[in-house]
């Protein structure tokens, strides 16, 4: 029996007992992605993507048949990239941080063979952005070169490019140079997975007609943790634990959170420290968690961001506005006149055009119609906030 806290919240998941119902997807994209169809994947901020590349990469690592071989996979980390000699970094990194030895070394190798033809020195890469001494197109031809040397690192390869989005911001033309690179002549054996939180960003990349990568992918929604895995998952943690966990109490949890992937981690790891060892979890525990939980959102980049909005023009006033409409009335009739005006808006013709807004900063999504603010800890705080929000009514619910 562990004394440990089973539950992992502030970073993404790599331990494969602890990876909640994403075998079945990760099964059909590794299918997918062998098959020489690359994959695009879509999910909203902390809903559990880049834990979703660490249950694909062991996927891939199977064996499904004569025609579907064990694959490697590389995973570039793009969240921070706004430059080629960035995205130059985050490619090495990946490389030389590799967790598999056999592909680490062919990488260490590849590095060297680049060092030699080409001068490749990562200190000097990043040291370029403070200086003259590497010219834009000689920082084109070293990314090349080098993701050339990524598709040679196995027989049968995928490439993650987390945070894809990212690139659409980044000068040199990165997208001609990954097609170029792993999806020409030569690079067959190479198939690439782009994941985006940010959908009509990564959309536009991709069905645009002008962009390169135009209509190269297959493009798949990360699905939503069904409520019996999670429930499942939560009970056998805080029994194998010793702190079992009352049925009300996990239900509650799963209320609260929305079975959001990271804020029920992070309210299971609540309640577990808040619970005396060999002591159930008990639904007055839960709720005492989540109320801490949410009074620290006042603290948090969620108010920060909202203040910085309530400073700004009458389209950023908006975007508060259709948050606060989101957080108290849930996502249906969003655009209802009567509804549009109690929430200040001069016209309910400018709540839609407010929440795709707040989609492309990350802050709400819409699944199956219906719009919603994705971190449920965030929404139950602008709720609590408001005086407008309905109290007798419980926070509106996905399932």
């Amino acid at each position: 029996m562990s004394a440990l806290n089973p539950f992992i919240w502030d970073r993404p998941l790599d331990d494969p007992s602890k990876i909640v119902g994403m075998e079945a997807f990760a099964n059909e994209v590794a299918l997918t992605l062998k098959g020489q169809t690359n994959v695009a994947l879509f999910g909203p901020r902390d809903t559990g993507k880049t834990t979703f590349t660490n249950q694909l990469a062991l996927e891939l690592a199977k064996k499904q048949g004569t025609d579907a071989p064990p694959f490697d996979a590389v995973k570039v980390n793009l969240q921070r990239v706004v430059s080629i000699p960035g995205f130059i970094g985050c490619v090495h990194d990946a490389m030389t941080s590799h967790p598999v030895k056999s592909v680490r070394r062919a990488a260490q190798r590849q590095i060297g063979v680049l060092e030699k033809e080409i001068g490749f020195d990562i200190k000097v890469i990043k040291g370029s952005v403070k200086s003259a001494l590497v010219s834009p197109a000689q920082d084109a031809e070293t990314l090349h070169a080098q993701l050339l040397a990524v598709r040679s690192l196995s027989e049968h390869l995928v490439v993650v490019f987390d945070e894809f989005q990212r690139l659409r911001h980044c000068p040199g033309d990165p997208l001609a140079i990954i097609r170029s690179a792993l999806m020409s002549s030569g690079a067959n054996h190479v198939s690439l997975v782009f994941t985006g939180s940010i959908r009509n960003a990564l959309k536009m990349m991709l069905e645009n007609s002008e962009q390169p990568i135009f209509g190269e992918a297959a493009q798949m929604q990360l699905p939503a943790i069904s409520r019996i895995d999670f429930l499942e998952y939560l009970d056998f943690q805080f029994e194998q634990t010793g702190k079992p966990a009352d049925e009300d109490a996990l239900n509650h949890l799963l209320n609260a959170t929305r079975a959001h992937p990271r804020s029920t981690q992070q309210l299971a790891w609540e309640c577990w420290s808040g619970t005396p060892a060999r002591k159930p979890v008990t639904l007055d525990t839960v709720i005492e968690a989540h109320d801490r939980l949410v009074q620290t959102i006042e603290r948090s980049e969620f108010a920060s961001v909202l203040n910085v909005l309530m400073s700004g023009d009458e389209g950023e006033v908006n975007e508060v506005r259709a948050l606060q409409l989101l957080a108290d009335r849930g996502g249906e009739n969003v655009t209802s006149r009567p509804v549009a005006t109690r929430y200040g808006f001069s016209s309910h013709s400018r709540v839609r055009p407010a929440l795709e807004r707040l989609q492309g900063r990350g802050l709400v999504d819409h699944r199956d119609g219906t719009w919603y603010v994705v971190d449920p800890l965030f929404s139950e705080w602008l709720r609590r906030a408001s005086p407008l929000a309905d109290r007798s009514a419980p926070e509106a619910s996905l399932d």
